[in-house]
């Protein structure tokens, strides 16, 4: 009895101590809630755009925080932003591309060359099915003018369908710039603060587009780059080849080029970026951010399909010397041959991104095997119809991987098929040399017997990979 009535008593004074612990913590969480709210509060109480430096003396030091929304600070704040844009209707995209550019030093501007190149190296039904979007971050508003006007005598017909649209930063915006202490140790006081309102300026963008619902994806790029042919349909392919979780894909090793998200991402990058707006910039914090949504290793898509050109830097006295090793447009062929339609084969696995196709049709680009070619692996060309051959050249290896190339393989040529269509009986025309082959008079052009197929055949095994760089096949004519 005297057991039952210590169990009972110990469970009792438990019982009070658990009760007790549950509201002093549900106390502490509302304190914290309210002292939340009330401070949320004071940081959406700034609305008015005409008096900037009443904005600046009321607005915390951390004006941006992870939970922020624009429309709290000045409601249709995307109608104000919006500098240029087409009086046409514009419904939503597949794709948006994204910039933002600045003064530079000396009037060097390279914003025309990459529009240009945005525009020339995609066809006229691809345009309408992307917007390329241009924000203005200097407040300089001759600038911004001369800006606006010579894009709209330069690109009209983009201008007037929509697909160009400029937007312009605002001052108010900005959180402190000045004295700024948690930095990378090192950094200079002008490029803590170029780098900060870079952040922010990236925000803004970023925030623009998610707002106007303007497509499904967007691609961030910088002011100073070029492309190749075709590359929205690369993205497209490479987008939907993606079998795994992915939040970023990157069509450059640099930095902030070319670095692709689905929109609805971009609010909580924005918000991470705002975050640490004056710790680090954008391009180390997005390979933090990437991890957070369960993407835990970079995902580029090589060859690349982006070229960083510029020199001269927005902040003063920078020099940006930096390129994408990776670039397609590296790997330009240097013959043009007659190259007649064909499906491309090979036995070799193929590493990814660089398809077979790409050394035979495609103008850049080149086929990379992710395994040591052994005896008897092939690398086939077969004709749709069948061809009447003059010359053949093919080239392995490149300069940044010289080992990767042909060793002991053979030029192979077929002019018969099977019940199947199979190319049969190949024919030995040429074998490799310092990783290249280049057989001419292929065929007799008199001779009425044409070509069903070319092959390269591995003679003897190799330990490296291999790249083939080009086949350029010429008819007679």
């Amino acid at each position: 009895m005297n057991i039952l009535k210590t169990i009972i008593s110990l469970f009792t004074f438990i019982s009070i101590i658990v009760v007790l612990q549950v509201v002093l913590f549900y106390g502490q969480i509302q304190d914290r809630f309210l002292y939340y709210q009330n401070n949320q509060n004071k940081l959406s109480s700034v609305r008015s755009l005409t008096d900037t430096e009443v904005i600046r003396t009321t607005t915390p030091s951390r004006a941006l925080l992870p939970r922020f929304n624009l429309d709290d600070i000045y409601p249709n704040w995307t109608e104000k932003a919006t500098l240029m844009k087409s009086q046409v209707d514009t419904n939503r995209r597949y794709l948006t591309i994204g910039l933002v550019t600045a003064k530079r030093p000396n009037n060097t501007v390279y914003l025309y060359d990459t529009l240009s190149s945005l525009i020339t190296n995609a066809n006229g039904k691809e345009l309408l099915d992307i917007y390329i979007i241009i924000l203005l971050s200097d407040f300089d508003q001759e600038w911004r003018k001369n800006i606006s006007s010579t894009i709209q005598i330069k690109y009209p017909q983009e201008v007037r369908t929509g697909t160009i649209r400029i937007i312009g930063s605002f001052d108010w915006m900005y959180p402190k710039l000045e004295n700024l202490t948690h930095h990378y140790i090192g950094h200079s006081e002008s490029k803590v603060k170029w780098k900060s309102k870079q952040n922010i300026d990236f925000v803004l963008l970023w925030l623009y587009v998610l707002k106007m619902k303007l497509s499904e994806y967007y691609l961030h790029l910088e002011d100073d780059v070029i492309t190749i042919e075709g590359y929205i349909k690369v993205m497209r392919n490479f987008i939907i080849s993606q079998k795994n979780r992915w939040t970023c894909l990157e069509f450059s090793e640099l930095g902030m080029i070319a670095k692709l998200y689905r929109t609805h991402d971009l609010e909580a990058l924005a918000k991470m970026v705002a975050l640490f707006y004056e710790e680090q910039p954008a391009d180390v914090t997005f390979l933090n951010f990437n991890p957070q949504m369960l993407q835990f290793s970079r995902i580029i898509r090589k060859p690349t399909l982006f070229q960083h050109i510029g020199r001269t830097s927005s902040l003063k006295g920078k020099t940006m010397l930096a390129e994408d090793r990776f670039f397609m447009g590296n790997f330009r062929k240097e013959l043009k041959g007659d190259n007649p339609p064909a499906k491309v084969l090979t036995s070799l696995k193929v590493h990814s991104g660089y398809l077979p196709e790409n050394a035979y049709n495609a103008g850049f680009g080149y086929f990379w095997s992710e395994s040591s070619p052994q005896k008897n692996d092939y690398f086939r060309v077969k004709f749709k119809k069948p061809q009447n051959i003059q010359r053949i050249v093919v080239k392995s290896g490149i300069d940044r991987f010289p080992k990767d190339k042909f060793y002991n393989a053979g030029l192979e040529i077929s002019s018969e098929v099977n019940k199947t269509n199979d190319c049969i009986n190949y024919k030995l025309i040429g074998k490799f040399l310092n990783g290249t082959v280049d057989v001419r008079n292929a065929t007799n052009p008199s001779n009425s017997i044409k070509t069903h197929c070319i092959q390269i055949r591995v003679l003897r095994p190799q330990k490296f990979w291999v790249i083939i760089q080009e086949i350029s096949v010429f008819l007679w004519h």
